[in-house]
């Protein structure tokens, strides 16, 4: 039984179980907080509980994937290091390629890149470029203020859903 950071009741012990399953359907679960018989005040309190400790896992995740991937962001550096100092070194002793019972580790030359940040489109003949037609681009802001104020747009609506919110 997985342990929580709030006393959820065996009930809702039960829910937690299902929802950390991954293999679970949606449907059980409803049907799960359905079947379980408590005062509405009761069941409240454990749903909060169990969305609080649902989040906290969640954060936690949230957390430890940030470290991970500045870990990762490390390791890749590290590795683009080490490579470049065998590319230089490889180059500096004029060898392309050294054959090792691992692999093989080669030096070639990369395909051409064309670095636009660093052109100046000034000096650039018209000939190199196209000529774009005007489009038009829809201002959402300006649809929104226009929907806000009761005015009809055709073609556009706005929508008012209802959510759960816990204090």
């Amino acid at each position: 039984m997985t342990r929580t950071l709030y006393d959820l009741g065996d009930a809702f012990n039960g829910v937690m179980d299902l929802v950390l399953d991954e293999t679970m359907d949606l449907k059980v679960l409803e049907e799960c907080l359905q079947s379980i018989e408590a005062d509405i005040a009761v069941k409240c309190e454990r749903g909060i509980g169990l969305i609080r400790s649902l989040e906290n896992l969640r954060d936690g995740m949230k957390a430890e994937a940030k470290r991970l991937t500045e870990r990762q962001r490390v390791i890749d550096n590290r590795i683009s290091s080490i490579k470049t100092w065998y590319a230089k070194n490889l180059d500096a002793m004029g060898k392309d390629k050294v054959v090792t019972d691992r692999g093989t580790m080669r030096v070639q030359n990369n395909p051409p890149a064309y670095p636009r940040e660093l052109w100046n489109m000034e000096k650039i003949p018209e000939t190199y470029f196209d000529i774009v037609p005007q489009h038009l681009e829809l201002n959402m802001d300006r649809v929104k203020e226009a929907l806000r104020a009761g005015v009809d747009v055709p073609g556009a609506f706005r929508t008012q859903t209802r959510g759960l919110r816990i204090q």
